[in-house]
C-alpha cells in the first residue's frame, strides 16, 4: 500500500506507523484554518504586494527561474487564466518554495491549530520559519522528483486539488534519474519504449484537497499536477534517523550544498550549538534550488 488515508489524526499513530515510512493524507484535518476561507491569489497581491517570490518554470528538462515581487506574480498568471491554454502545462509559471511567513509575518494569523506534535523541537519551537509556500494555476505540473535533502514533507492544501503521483525512492532506479533528484519518466504519460524499466515500479495516485494534510516520507518520488488554481505550503524536517540516514546518499552524488544543510539540521537536531546560529547558516536552503 502506497498511499494510506485518515479522516482523523492521531499523533501516537503517526509517530508509531508513518514518520519516515508510509505515505498518508488526513482528510480535511485543517478545513477549519481562516486560509483555507481567505487565501486566494487577490488576497496576497493585495496584503503582502512587494513580498520577493520565485516563479519557476519546467521546460525541456531544465528550470528556469525567474524572480519577481507577489504582485507582479499575481498579475502573470492573471494573463495565464486569460489564455485559458491546456497546451503549454509545463510551461506555466509557477511560484515555487518560498519562506512565506519570514516574508510576511502577518499571514501567519491564518493559521490555525498547527501540528507541532509531529515536528523534531528545533523546527517545533518555530515552525513558521520553515515553511515554504506554492501558488500555481490549473495545469501546473511539477516533474517526478524528490526533495533534494532527502526529508520528510509535511503537505497542508490551502486552496483547489492536486493530484500526486508517488513512487517509492528504491523505485527510483526504475524512471531514469537525472542528474540529483529530477526523473526523465513522465508518470502521467509513461514512454515503455524509451523507459521499459518504469514497468517494474510500484506507483500511487491520491489526489489532495483543500483543507487535507499530506505527508511523505524522505526520498519518495513524487509527480505533481495542480488540477485547480492552487495555494498550498509544507514543511521539510529532518529527524535524526532520517539525517543520518541522509549521509549515505553522498556515494550516489548527493550536492555540496546538500550535505552541508543536512550537516545543520543534524547539528541542531542534536542540540549542537546555539539553535539560533544554526538557523542563520540553514535559512538559505529556503530559496535554495537544486
Amino acid at each position: 500500500m502506497l498511499i494510506v488515508e485518515r479522516t482523523s489524526f492521531d499523533e501516537a499513530e503517526f509517530k508509531k506507523n508513518f514518520l519516515n515510512k508510509q505515505t498518508v493524507v488526513y482528510r480535511k484535518h485543517i478545513k477549519s484554518w481562516p486560509a483555507v476561507q481567505k487565501w486566494n491569489p487577490e488576497y496576497f497581491s493585495a496584503k503582502c504586494p512587494d513580498v520577493p517570490i520565485t516563479a519557476k518554470t519546467f521546460v525541456d528538462s531544465e528550470v528556469i527561474v525567474r524572480n519577481m515581487s507577489m504582485k507582479e506574480y499575481v498579475e502573470l498568471i492573471d494573463i495565464f487564466q486569460e489564455k485559458n491554454s491546456e497546451s503549454c502545462d509545463k510551461s506555466r509559471p509557477y511560484c515555487h518554495d518560498i519562506p512565506i511567513f519570514l516574508l510576511a509575518k502577518q499571514l501567519e494569523n491564518d493559521i490555525g491549530k498547527f501540528p507541532i506534535e509531529i515536528l523534531p523541537d528545533w523546527y517545533a519551537q518555530n515552525w513558521s520559519r520553515y515553511v515554504q509556500f506554492f501558488m500555481s494555476t490549473k495545469g501546473s505540473v511539477t516533474p517526478l522528483h524528490f526533495d533534494t535533502l532527502l526529508t520528510n514533507n509535511l503537505f497542508f492544501q490551502i486552496k483547489g486539488s492536486k493530484r500526486f503521483t508517488i513512487i517509492r525512492h528504491k523505485d527510483g532506479k526504475f524512471c531514469d534519474r537525472r542528474g540529483w533528484r529530477w526523473f526523465n519518466v513522465d508518470p502521467e504519460c509513461p514512454d515503455f519504449k524509451t523507459f521499459p524499466e518504469y514497468a517494474k515500479a510500484n506507483v500511487g495516485n491520491v489526489q489532495v484537497n483543500a483543507g487535507d494534510m499530506f505527508y511523505m516520507p524522505p526520498g519518495e518520488l513524487h509527480h505533481v499536477r495542480s488540477l485547480d488554481d492552487c495555494i498550498s505550503f509544507n514543511i521539510d524536517f529532518h529527524t535524526i534517523p532520517s539525517a543520518v540516514k541522509s549521509f549515505n546518499s553522498i556515494i550516489k552524488g548527493m550536492p555540496k550544498q546538500n550535505i552541508y544543510y543536512n550537516y545543520l539540521s543534524l547539528k541542531a537536531l542534536l542540540n549542537i550549538g546555539k539553535s539560533e546560529d544554526v538557523f542563520e547558516s540553514y535559512k538559505g536552503y529556503l530559496n535554495y534550488i537544486s
